[in-house]
């Protein structure tokens, strides 16, 4: 992770109008650093026409569409904080974390991040915060701690579906937010399970906890009366068909 954050990639008390500024901003200090071509900022703009990049918790992590793959030179992050927050979407960001990755290795810093957003203190003393390194401290140490364990059925009645991801993006953003925005339709509690680590697919921040990528097992867990649906509606997502 020290690889992919530098702590002069990281700005403190910035400001921006507006979340196209914003992008703009981090940016610019990935194609500074040698991360990205200038175009891959156009990428990152075009992404949040797709979805938005806001996780939650006042953190926004914008980044490329998949066919920006080619601006991208070598995995990294860049960071800026603004105080007084900007306007993304019907939110607000405190933390922006501009992200450019080559192949899956983003997938530890998303669950790192991930592991931010779960905890309020932290994301508001980062929002805060003068010291740009106490913000690498805690992009470089997050997750270093026990598992998570993220709302899961444990009922003998519930349905489990063991496979391979084969999306191309794994549990990235783009499809965390899909499987969030499926398992809304059931009324099945649902869960994914992969090395230990469980999270409640209705939550795209424990999902993205997961740092599950392409080739990864997991399993899909479902308890309700329509825990079987729940399920093949989750694995359509991880395993496409235009994938196999």
């Amino acid at each position: 992770m020290t690889g992919v954050l530098s702590p002069t990639a990281i700005v403190v008390g910035a400001t921006a109008s507006t979340q196209d500024a914003a992008i703009e901003l981090v940016g610019s200090m990935l194609v500074r650093d040698g991360r990205v071509t200038a175009n891959y900022i156009d990428e990152m703009r075009e992404r949040e026409l797709i979805i938005s990049t806001y996780l939650g918790n006042g953190i926004a992590l914008p980044h490329g569409t998949n066919e920006a793959r080619t601006a991208v030179l070598k995995t990294g992050l860049a960071v800026a904080q603004f105080p007084a927050g900007v306007p993304w979407g019907e939110e607000r960001a405190f933390l922006v974390v501009g992200l450019a990755a080559t192949s899956e290795e983003h997938v530890g810093v998303l669950s790192r991040i991930a592991t931010i957003i779960d905890d309020d203190k932290l994301c508001a003393q980062l929002a805060r915060t003068p010291d740009a390194m106490e913000i690498h401290r805690a992009l470089v140490t997050a997750g270093d701690g026990a598992p998570r364990t993220d709302g899961e059925p444990t009922e003998s009645d519930e349905v489990v579906l063991a496979l391979t991801i084969t999306n191309p993006a794994g549990l990235h953003a783009r499809p965390a937010a899909t499987v969030v925005d499926r398992v809304r339709s059931f009324a099945a509690e649902v869960a994914i399970e992969t090395r230990g680590r469980r999270a409640n697919a209705r939550s795209i921040t424990a999902i993205l906890g997961l740092g599950a990528a392409t080739g990864d097992r997991i399993r899909i867990i479902a308890r309700g009366s329509d825990a079987r649906a729940a399920v093949n509606a989750v694995a359509e997502i991880v395993t496409p068909a235009s994938a196999t």
